[in-house]
C-alpha cells in the first residue's frame, strides 16, 4: 500500500474528481447532456468522453500508470476548456482549467512512468 503523502492525496483527489465527472458525463447528468447537445455531439460522443474520464481516474491510481492517467485527464480537460471557450461560454471553464492544471502537475511529477 502506498504511503499517505501529500502527493498521493493530490493524485487521489484528481482521480476522484475525474471519476465523478466521468460518471456524470457517461450516465447523462442533465447539464452534461445539454452541453454535449449544444456542441452538436451525440450520445456516443458523450459516453465516450465519460469513459475516457473514468479510464483516466483508474490509471491515475494504478501503480506505475499515473503519467498515462494524467496525460489522458489533461487531454480531456483541455478539450473541455476549448469547448467552453468556443461554444459553451466561460461559466463552466474554471473547473476544467483547474483539472487541466492538476493533471499537468501530476504528469510532470510522474513522467518517469513513460520510461517503464
Amino acid at each position: 500500500m502506498p504511503k499517505l503523502t501529500a502527493a498521493t492525496l493530490f493524485k487521489a483527489s484528481l482521480a476522484l474528481m475525474m471519476l465523478a465527472a466521468g460518471l456524470a458525463t457517461a450516465f447523462g447528468y442533465d447539464r452534461m447532456g445539454a452541453r454535449f447537445g449544444a456542441l452538436g455531439a451525440g450520445d456516443a460522443m458523450r459516453v465516450g468522453a465519460g469513459l475516457m474520464q473514468v479510464l483516466a481516474a483508474v490509471a491515475l491510481m494504478a501503480p506505475g500508470r499515473a503519467a498515462y492517467g494524467a496525460a489522458l485527464a489533461l487531454a480531456v480537460s483541455l478539450c473541455a476548456t476549448v469547448a467552453h471557450a468556443s461554444v459553451l461560454g466561460w461559466d463552466g471553464a474554471p473547473p476544467a482549467m483547474a483539472l487541466a492544471a492538476a493533471s499537468a502537475v501530476i504528469l510532470a511529477r510522474n513522467r518517469a512512468d513513460f520510461q517503464r
